[in-house]
């Protein structure tokens, strides 16, 4: 069962970034000029996206950088932060492969390769792709919060400087680590409630602490309309921000990855979102703790280097059972 939501989480991850990433900083209006409607499914990118130069089913940068931090847990068996900074500067270089914005990232990998110190390389950025990679170390850490914690904020500390980055994905490492390591359930509002009041007791800043007591009031109210979470929540790219709107789609749809996901891809509200990180941020939840059985197989099928990303699931569960 471990294994299948691994690959969940990881196979969750892009495809809620490939979906999202075709309505991200869309109004509703304008998805509905684009695409005639919400998302349901892969279609090719509107003209009218951020995006338009991609393919169906490609992903954008949030999933390249993730991708190789968990490349640099397969290929080690722990967290390498000098090849990691290595795999930035080779992605960065060849700028055929870097997409859409990346900016954050793109910064940080620039300065590293002009010789700069961490502390002068790392971006001051709070923005939520600056969080992302930090579910690599949720799923390699699956058996240890407080070691996933310490090594998804780590990980976020390589690019960027803001606490609340930091700190924010320290807990998005946390609330991976407990999902895939099936320490949680969520059937019950209380189970509900324990989840995130544990992802609290983890967090270290008061901004992010204040967002997941927003969270929590959210759920004890019983907002079913997303609408009105987008409005209590948020659902920019501020990270804390980003991550409470994730948290609540996910605990809304416990039983069914399809309905959450595209719950998550279609956030935008009435003036756009970014509808890629919350996706995929629920894509990692949800396929983490449903297994990557419950994702539709059309999904799996479309997705870009489907078969490049199995190979590195399989060689990351190889290095977790040494």
């Amino acid at each position: 069962m471990l294994e299948e939501r691994i690959e969940g989480s990881v196979f969750g991850s892009v495809i809620g970034d490939a979906l999202g990433t075709l309505v991200e900083e869309m109004d509703r209006e304008t998805v509905k000029k684009a695409y005639g409607g919400p998302i349901i499914g892969f279609v090719e990118p509107s003209p009218l996206s951020v995006c338009p130069f991609l393919k169906k089913g490609q992903y954008s940068h949030e999933s390249q950088v993730f991708l190789m931090a968990l490349e640099v847990y397969a290929e080690k068996g722990y967290f390498d932060e000098i090849l990691y900074i290595e795999k930035l500067i080779e992605w960065v270089k060849d700028e055929r492969s870097h997409r859409y914005p990346a900016g954050s990232h793109v910064n940080a990998a620039l300065s590293y390769a002009a010789g700069l110190e961490p502390d002068e390389a790392r971006v001051k950025s709070c923005d939520i792709d600056g969080a992302l990679p930090a579910v690599a170390a949720g799923l390699f850490r699956w058996d240890s919060s407080y070691d996933a914690y310490s090594e998804g904020s780590y990980i976020a500390s390589l690019t960027h400087n803001d606490e609340a980055l930091i700190d924010t994905a320290g807990v998005i490492a946390v609330a991976v680590s407990e999902l895939v390591g099936g320490r949680v359930l969520l059937s019950s509002q209380e189970d509900r409630l324990g989840f995130v009041e544990v992802l609290r007791e983890f967090s270290k800043t008061e901004m992010v602490r204040a967002y997941l007591d927003l969270l929590v009031q959210a759920l004890r109210k019983e907002v079913s309309s997303l609408d009105d979470a987008i409005l209590m929540l948020g659902n920019g790219s501020f990270a804390p921000e980003a991550f409470s709107l994730s948290l609540f789609i996910t605990l809304q749809n416990p039983n069914s990855f399809r309905k959450g996901l595209l719950t998550a891809v279609n956030s935008y509200g009435d003036f756009g979102g970014d509808t890629d990180a919350v996706a995929f941020l629920v894509g990692a939840l949800l396929g983490g703790y449903l297994g990557v059985g419950s994702i539709p197989k059309d999904w799996l099928s479309c997705i870009e280097s489907r078969d490049y990303i199995k190979l590195i699931i399989n060689k990351l569960i190889d290095k977790i059972r040494q």
